[in-house]
């Protein structure tokens, strides 16, 4: 029995090569596009995989074909068709449209899979040849056909994938976009304007990616409720677009020559398969006689499937409605508008924001709210009873300490205020800061010198004032819906900012390994592990300080320790509108000197905050690369601006007059 299995196994193992090959294809096809909008680890694990096995399925096949002669693949008197799937191999590792880069890392080595084509390409003519002279003149015909296509498809996979790259981002003008658009006064939904405004505005994303021009619009005045919104939905479309070119063959099906590419592809699969119709199939077996219908249809299926993806590009859409194609037009935007396309009302990122609680790493009295949590909750007591340090666990708390929450209209209102706010600070001046205007004028100094330690030793003090607040409403004292909002606020804020510090260090501008930083701070201060992260208000924190103040130390902690201690505030509402306020700042920061290429990477991983707030920053003319640059404090000299040829201004994140 066993030996007729695997005997069976070796006979069809071929047949189940290539229909795994397929199956890849028509997954990734359906499921490469969901990372757009999620932050799920096992999505993109999943995806991962299964971009990573789609190559080698079939590169092991294409292999596995070369090494076997025609004549013995089956064994029996009917001939094999084996080789003919030899080019639907080349058409599988083409790849799908939803998903042609994993990363950005896959775009850059585009010369890498240029040379995967030719070694490819060379194989499968080696495959196909061995069988000329054994087969009818309708196979080999319809096999050249098929071998077209595949040559093409992988060929525009290689072309995105360079399209895509770092080097062609930095050239990239967006100069496809440039064409005829429609009118603005042509378009009867608000919805749509947005859509239009966002590809107009597309040239000058692709200049902020690339740190080449500043953004050449005017700032809007988006104080507004009405106008935010819009505001963040324009810059939601424009970011799904750049995810298109740098992820998708967007880029390339947007050439006039991309698009006969794929017509001429499309044909010749057509042409094929009618080719093969007619040949004499009662010379090959029926499983192999299957397996190839099943390539057939399959592929020409993939191949309508990516036709109708293609329609729900906006720039489809808008394409059409410039050339007056109303018909094709309103059809493009029925399916854009859609639930499978890109709905007004469905964020087109995960709209959420990665959290990290510096107090749950150090206390060892945290409570497990979610499951992961509950497994770091059982590492750190098997970590504790083996006598491994906190270090040696430290990986694994980045992945299962971590956690989503919703980016909600409210936070996201607060984070557009705060950069309108700095925006509007070049004319006016700084903001007052009447209640952390103390602390802020005695600590700003630290968040130059050391970025990381200020943003955790702010966030335990944020995160103390946040449950004194709490405590103050639960002992009877006034509080409203505003308060509860803005509470949640800063604590979104704070644990984003502690998040980006601990799993994307490379997005701050830090001088020193999160980590060791983090790591330092946990054994600075031992009495913070025997408190309830939830339980530590101000008057707590301000006793550990205290009575671990015993012993005199030096250092940007123990100076930054001594600074909150000196400088007590109460958690009133006027607070902690201010402590929103101060970590908008604190992010605009590390959004203004961050580079392109990280905030690219984001979007491949279902997007980031700080990615929004870079963006809206370049809209709003803020940034390194602007017109206007944020400085964190106005203890900074100013930038020489003089023959630049541009005329440069700085405002100060926390400005205080000398």
């Amino acid at each position: 029995m066993e030996e007729s299995l695997v005997k069976l196994f070796h006979k069809r193992e071929i047949h189940l090569l290539v229909l795994l090959s397929f199956t890849l294809q028509m997954l990734l096809l359906f499921t490469g596009s969901l990372r757009r909008r999620s932050t799920n680890i096992f999505i993109r694990v999943s995806i991962w995989m299964g971009y990573l096995a789609a190559d080698l399925a079939a590169v092991y096949a294409l292999g596995y074909l070369s090494q076997h002669d025609d004549l013995n693949i089956v064994g029996q008197s009917t001939q094999p068709l084996a080789f003919f799937w030899a080019p639907f191999l080349l058409i599988h590792l083409g790849g799908q449209d939803t998903i042609t880069a994993f990363s950005m890392e896959d775009n850059n080595l585009w010369l890498r899979h240029l040379l995967n084509l030719v070694g490819q390409v060379v194989l499968a003519v080696y495959v196909f040849q061995k069988s000329l002279g054994r087969h009818g003149m309708e196979i080999l015909v319809s096999g050249v056909f098929v071998f077209i296509a595949g040559v093409i498809k992988y060929g525009k996979r290689i072309w995105s994938l360079k399209r895509g790259s770092t080097k062609s981002l930095e050239s990239s003008n967006g100069h496809q976009y440039k064409q005829r658009l429609p009118n603005l006064n042509d378009l009867d939904c608000e919805y749509s304007k947005i859509v239009l405004d966002g590809l107009r505005s597309m040239p000058n994303v692709h200049n902020i990616f690339a740190a080449r021009d500043p953004f050449s619009s005017n700032p809007d005045d988006s104080s507004s409720p009405g106008v935010t919104k819009r505001m963040l939905k324009l810059v939601e479309l424009e970011l799904g677009l750049m995810y298109d070119d740098l992820y998708t063959k967007a880029l390339v099906l947007r050439t006039r020559i991309g698009i006969i590419l794929r017509c001429i592809s499309h044909i010749s699969v057509v042409v094929a398969f009618a080719l093969f119709l007619a040949s004499d199939k009662q010379r090959y077996s029926r499983a192999d006689t299957v397996v190839t219908y099943t390539l057939f249809f399959g592929g020409i299926f993939l191949d309508l499937v990516a036709m109708f993806i293609f329609m729900m590009s906006p720039w489809t859409w808008a394409w059409l409605k410039a050339r007056k194609c109303h018909l094709l037009a309103s059809m493009s935007w029925f399916l854009f508008s859609s639930d499978i396309g890109w709905p007004e009302r469905k964020p087109l990122w995960s709209n959420s924001m990665g959290q990290y609680n510096f107090l749950s790493w150090v206390s060892d009295k945290d409570e497990a709210r979610t499951c992961n949590q509950r497994v770091m909750a059982v590492v750190r007591r098997l970590a504790k009873l083996f006598g491994a340090g906190k270090k040696k666990i430290f990986w694994m708390s980045k992945m299962l300490d971590t956690e989503y929450v919703k980016a909600d209209e409210k936070t996201m209102e607060v984070v557009v205020k705060g950069i309108n706010s700095l925006r509007d600070e070049v004319f006016n001046g700084g903001r007052a800061w009447p209640n952390l205007g103390p602390l802020l004028k005695k600590i700003r100094i630290y968040i130059v010198a050391d970025f990381g330690v200020a943003i955790v030793v702010m966030h335990m003090f944020t995160m103390a004032t946040l449950n004194s607040a709490a405590a103050v409403a639960a002992g009877g004292g006034d509080a409203d819906d505003d308060d509860d909002d803005m509470v949640q606020v800063c604590r979104k804020l704070c644990n984003y900012m502690m998040y980006l510090f601990v799993n994307l260090p490379a997005m701050l501008p830090l001088n020193a390994s999160s980590e060791a930083t983090l790591i330092e701070l946990a054994q600075s201060r031992g009495e913070l592990s025997g408190i309830q992260p939830s339980n530590l208000t101000l008057e707590k924190l301000y006793k550990v300080i205290r009575h671990e103040d015993d012993q005199p130390r030096r250092g940007t902690l123990e100076e930054l320790y001594s600074i909150i201690l000196d400088e007590e505030v109460e958690p009133s509402k006027e607070t902690l509108e201010e402590m929103a306020d101060m970590w908008v700042r604190l992010l605009v920061i590390a959004a203004g000197r961050s580079r392109g290429e990280l905030q690219a990477a984001q979007l491949a991983s279902g997007g980031e905050l700080i990615t929004f707030v870079w963006l809206l920053m370049a809209r709003e003319g803020l940034g390194e690369s602007e017109r206007t640059r944020v400085r964190m404090t106005s203890t900074i000299s100013s930038t020489d601006s003089a023959g630049c040829g541009t005329e440069l201004k700085e405002i100060y994140a926390y400005y205080f007059p000398h």
